[in-house]
């Protein structure tokens, strides 16, 4: 018996050995496989004991990916030499609150064996419209008050949707943005950055000194470039130099970003806000430039019927489906939407169309209509993959992409994905056998 168990072992070291060495990336839509993450926001928690329960509870719905806050308004919700402590943890900004949430958070997933992904916003400078207090260290706007965006013809744009914004173009804030992000992809062992609020506030900012020499420059060089273009074309890279700064400090992180659901308004619909047009987030841009690995694109609304009218879920999730050959496609799908049976056919929505996972927004949402254990019992019923037994993240597209292509080429009868959850097990019990 005990020979047995450890012939078991070597050949699922072996099988895990060779899927390894796989590269392509396909979409996946089978619940096996796919991504099943959830944001946690700063509003979530109190306390450590509170984080360690959410992302147990995160776990044990279901969920595989926890995006944890970890930047809101140009502060720090982990150990920091560059920015302040966030005034949420204490009532104080810059005040240590004496324990790290983002440490707290990695060490329950590590735990838990799901991913963890720091969650940065890039634009929001601030909250209000007063400039932050003193702290230590020194908040962005208290140093660099010209970074803020500038609205066209109206100055200083203090306040949008709640929060000061920055401007993305300036290279000054551009090289702080890479510094803080080093920071964090260095000293944690995340296993993705995920960027929000990658954007500008509106389609009439930033019209601040620095942006407008840049663009100046920019139309001596091209003449036919107008504003908006240059915009967004400046933020798509950007976004794609965050992401190789992000992997030359941590190979093999994944880079998310969370982007607007409507890209643009094809179907003429009234009183909606378009990505590309009105915050300059040309998000079909960065999956031709491969500015990130994955676009989860927030489409916060549930289907109509029939399909196609005002915001309809499942319009804007065919809309975004045709970048999957391009980019690691997640659904972004807002807990608020509706009723329990909208979430499951969103999820359903999603798998049919070939997402590779959804990510819920947000955690309390779901905790307060008690839809966890719902979850479990429903849409998340079928396992998906955690991580492995080895700590390390397993690139489950690249296994199933080579697994299913020999399986069917040689038995081709049997559904692959059955031997794939036989080959994950095996690797469990190889773990157990070698390393307990």
């Amino acid at each position: 018996m005990i020979g047995s168990i450890k012939k078991k072992s070597i050949l699922s070291v072996i099988v895990w050995l060779w899927v390894m060495s796989g590269s392509d990336r396909v979409a996946v839509a089978d619940p096996l496989l796919e991504a099943r993450g959830i944001w946690v926001t700063r509003w979530d928690y109190q306390s450590a004991q509170e984080l360690d329960s959410i992302i147990e509870k995160a776990a044990r719905a279901g969920f595989n990916q926890i995006y944890f806050q970890v930047r809101a308004a140009a502060d720090a919700y982990y150990q920091s030499s560059l920015v302040p402590w966030a005034a949420r943890l204490t009532g104080r900004l810059g005040k240590d609150p004496k324990w790290d949430p983002l440490a707290c958070a990695l060490s329950a997933a590590r735990r838990m064996k799901i991913e963890l992904h720091a969650w940065v916003n890039l634009a929001t400078g601030w909250t209000g419209d007063r400039l932050p207090p003193k702290s230590r260290p020194k908040h962005i706007l208290r140093s660099y008050p010209h970074w803020r965006v500038v609205s066209r013809g109206r100055g200083d744009l203090r306040q949008a949707g709640g929060y000061m914004f920055v401007s993305l173009a300036n290279p000054e804030l551009q090289a702080h943005l890479l510094a803080v992000i080093q920071e964090i992809v260095s000293k944690y062992d995340v296993d993705g950055l995920h960027l929000d609020y990658a954007r500008y506030p509106s389609s009439h900012t930033s019209y601040d000194r620095v942006s407008n020499r840049l663009y100046r420059i920019a139309k001596k060089e091209d003449p036919s470039m107008d504003r908006a273009a240059w915009q967004r074309n400046r933020l798509a890279h950007f976004i794609k130099n965050i992401s190789e700064h992000a992997k030359r400090v941590r190979p093999g992180i994944e880079v998310s970003a969370a982007v607007c659901g409507i890209y643009k308004n094809r179907w003429d619909w009234s009183g909606v806000v378009e990505g590309s047009v009105d915050f300059f987030q040309d998000s079909h841009l960065w999956a031709k430039m491969g500015s990130v690995d994955v676009l989860i694109p927030m489409m916060y609304w549930k289907p109509t019927q029939p399909p196609g009218k005002k915001a309809d879920f499942f319009t804007l999730a065919e809309d975004f489906k045709n970048l999957s050959g391009q980019v690691k496609l997640l659904a972004g799908i807002n807990v608020e939407a509706g009723d329990f049976s909208v979430l499951e056919q969103e999820v359903e929505i999603s798998r049919e169309l070939g997402y590779q996972g959804v990510v819920l927004f947000a955690y309390r949402g779901l905790a307060q209509r008690e839809w966890l254990d719902t979850l479990s019992a429903g849409v998340f019923k079928s396992p998906a993959l955690p991580r492995d037994w080895l700590g390390e993240r397993l690139h489950w597209d690249r296994i199933s992409t080579q697994f299913r292509d020999v399986w069917q080429k040689w038995v081709g009868w049997v559904p692959y994905e059955s031997i794939l959850w036989g080959v994950f097990n095996g690797l469990s019990h190889a773990g157990k056998t070698l390393f307990d």
